[in-house]
C-alpha cells in the first residue's frame, strides 16, 4: 500500500476502535506502563532533591526522560516494525494511535453516571463520577453529579480526543504519543499544591502551551456542533464572554463552548479534599445541570467528535497528498 493509504486508513481504524471498545482494562496499554514508570522517576527525584528549585530541575528531566523517551521509542518501533514487514508497522501504528485517543472511555464513563442517576442509585453515581473528577464526590446531589460529568466530559474532549486526533493528524503516531505522555505527566505532577508546585511546573507549562491550539479548535468545533441544535449564538456569546474564567488557560474554552450550546451553567462551589473552593461561574445565567442533560451533553460530543475525525482526516490527507512529512 501507499504511504497515504497507510496513514489514513491508520488514523481512521484508530478511530473507529476507540469509538467501539474504548479503553478495555485488561489490554495492554502504553500509557499505564507510562504512568507506573512516572511514579518510579517521582520517588527517585525526591530522594535525590529537597529544595523547590531542584525538584524543578528534576521536573524538568523528567519531561525530557519521559516524553522525550516515548518520542523516541515510537519512532523506532514504527520504523523498525515497517522495515520488517508493512503490515506489521501498519498494525503497530493502529494500536499506538488508538492508545492515546480517550474519547470512547471518556463516553463511557459519563454514560455510566447517566445511568446510575437514571436509575436511582445517587451513592453509585457518585462513585462513577468520583473516576472523572478531582473534586471530593460523597456530598454532590443529582445536580453536582450532572455538572461534575459534564464539566469532566467537556474539559477532556480537547486533550482526550480533540488534541491527540491533532497531533496524530500533523505528525503521526510518534507526536500524537508525545502529547499523550506530555498530558500524562501533567496529570500526575501539574498540580497547584506546595507538593508538586516545583516537581510539575514544566511539566504543567509544556501540556498548557501543546493544548492551546487544540482546546480552541474543540471549542469551535462544539460550537459548529451546536449549530446543528440550533444552539450556535448561543455556544458562541458563553465562548466569548467566559472563554478565560479557568485556572487553566484552555479548560474554560470547550467548557464555555459547551455550557452556552446546552444553555447550562458550570462552576461554583465545590470541595476539593475537605477544602472549600469556589470555581468562577460559566454561563452564569444559565439553569443548574440535570440529569436529562447528560444525555443531551453527550449526544454533543459525539458530534463534535465526528467533526474533529473528519477535520484532521481531511488535514492529514492535505498533509500527506504535499508530502508535508514530520515523523
Amino acid at each position: 500500500m501507499e504511504r497515504i493509504t497507510l496513514c489514513i486508513s491508520a488514523f481512521a481504524l484508530a478511530y473507529l476502535l476507540d469509538f467501539l471498545i474504548g479503553d478495555p482494562h485488561r489490554f495492554p496499554h502504553p500509557v499505564r506502563l507510562l504512568g507506573a514508570a512516572v511514579a518510579m522517576l517521582e520517588k527517585l527525584s525526591r530522594r535525590l532533591f529537597a529544595s523547590p528549585p531542584g525538584l524543578k530541575i528534576a521536573g524538568a528531566f523528567l519531561v525530557v526522560l519521559a516524553a522525550g523517551g516515548s518520542l523516541v521509542l515510537t519512532i523506532v518501533m514504527l520504523e523498525g516494525a515497517y522495515k520488517l514487514n508493512q503490515f506489521a508497522g501498519w498494525s503497530l501504528e493502529i494500536y499506538l494511535l488508538f492508545t492515546v485517543l480517550a474519547g470512547g472511555d471518556l463516553h463511557r464513563h459519563v454514560t455510566r453516571v447517566g445511568r446510575d442517576l437514571q436509575c436511582g442509585r445517587l451513592e453509585q453515581a457518585r462513585s462513577s463520577v468520583a473516576l472523572l473528577v478531582s473534586r471530593d464526590t460523597s456530598r454532590l446531589n443529582e445536580n453536582g453529579v450532572s455538572r461534575a460529568a459534564l464539566e469532566s466530559l467537556f474539559e477532556n474532549s480537547a486533550d482526550g480526543l480533540v488534541a491527540p486526533l491533532f497531533f496524530a493528524a500533523v505528525g503521526g503516531a510518534p507526536l500524537a504519543v508525545f502529547y499523550k505522555a506530555v498530558n500524562t505527566l501533567d496529570s500526575m505532577l501539574g498540580y497547584r499544591t506546595k507538593e508538586y508546585s516545583s516537581l510539575g511546573f514544566f511539566s504543567a507549562k509544556l501540556d498548557d502551551i501543546l493544548s492551546f491550539i487544540p482546546s480552541r479548535i474543540t471549542a469551535v468545533l462544539i460550537i459548529l456542533a451546536a449549530a446543528l441544535n440550533g444552539a450556535f449564538r448561543s455556544g458562541l456569546r458563553v465562548l466569548v464572554d467566559d472563554r478565560n474564567k479557568h485556572d487553566s488557560p484552555n479548560s474554560a474554552w470547550p467548557e464555555a463552548a459547551a455550557a452556552g450550546a446546552l444553555g447550562i451553567k458550570f462552576g461554583g462551589p465545590d470541595f476539593y479534599r475537605g477544602q472549600p473552593r469556589v470555581q468562577p461561574l460559566i454561563n452564569s445565567f444559565g439553569r443548574e445541570p440535570e440529569m436529562a442533560d447528560i444525555k443531551r451533553g453527550l449526544d454533543l460530543f459525539r458530534q463534535t467528535s465526528f467533526l474533529a475525525f473528519i477535520c484532521f482526516l481531511v488535514i492529514l490527507y492535505w498533509l500527506e497528498t504535499r508530502e508535508v512529512i514530520i515523523f
